[in-house]
């Protein structure tokens, strides 16, 4: 990893560690490292040169930060975060405009508009394709119950979850070939906890 990477990945985890986000249960330091890491391998399966895989990992790390001061479109506290930081290391006014868009993108619906958005727009959701699915999910309704005192029945939050993947869609190459299936099969885990709960 480049110095810059190192340097901005020790800020954000900082920015996340020193501010509410340690006690989410799920947008933690803990969720952008993971979407860091997917960003990064999504990144090198379309091979993305050496820039442009440094734009998306940016975009990874500031993605989330802009939930130590609120929820709701957290996505614009976050581009902006990263604008200041960027801007304020000499960072190029040119990439640092990518950056802010690569996040931008992540806001749902995501509506990414060139590779680089639909990188890591992929790498924000890969959790929906991975096995690990059910318990991060748990982990997100523990966070929306403690944190926006959002609270489900175990029905509506199971009908919750069934829409929002019969309706997202991966945009990579990665996402479609190596997300996807696990995808369908949590779909399927979704689809069988409805239909035995009463």
């Amino acid at each position: 990893m480049n110095a810059l990477l190192e340097k901005t990945k020790t800020h954000c985890q900082q920015l996340l560690s020193e501010s509410r986000c340690k006690e989410l249960a799920f947008h933690n330091s803990q969720h952008t490292k993971e979407v860091f890491n997917s960003a990064k391998k999504i990144g090198a399966y379309v091979n993305l040169s050496e820039e442009e895989l440094e734009i998306v990992l940016l975009a990874a790390l500031f993605h989330d930060t802009g939930n130590m001061d609120c929820f709701k479109n957290h996505e614009s506290v976050s581009a902006q975060k990263a604008s200041d930081y960027l801007n304020e290391i000499g960072f190029e006014p040119s990439k640092i405009e990518k950056v802010i868009k690569c996040i931008l993108a992540t806001k749902m619906p995501q509506s990414p508009t060139n590779i680089l958005e639909e990188v890591i727009c992929d790498a924000d959701l890969a959790h929906l394709g991975e096995e690990s699915f059910i318990s991060k999910n748990g982990l997100l309704r523990k966070e929306w119950s403690e944190h926006l005192k959002i609270c489900f029945s175990n029905k509506e939050w199971v009908k919750l979850n069934i829409d929002f993947l019969e309706c997202h869609r991966y945009f990579t190459p990665y996402g479609k070939k190596l997300l996807l299936p696990q995808k369908k099969k949590n779909l399927k885990i979704l689809k069988q906890q409805f239909s035995e709960i009463y």
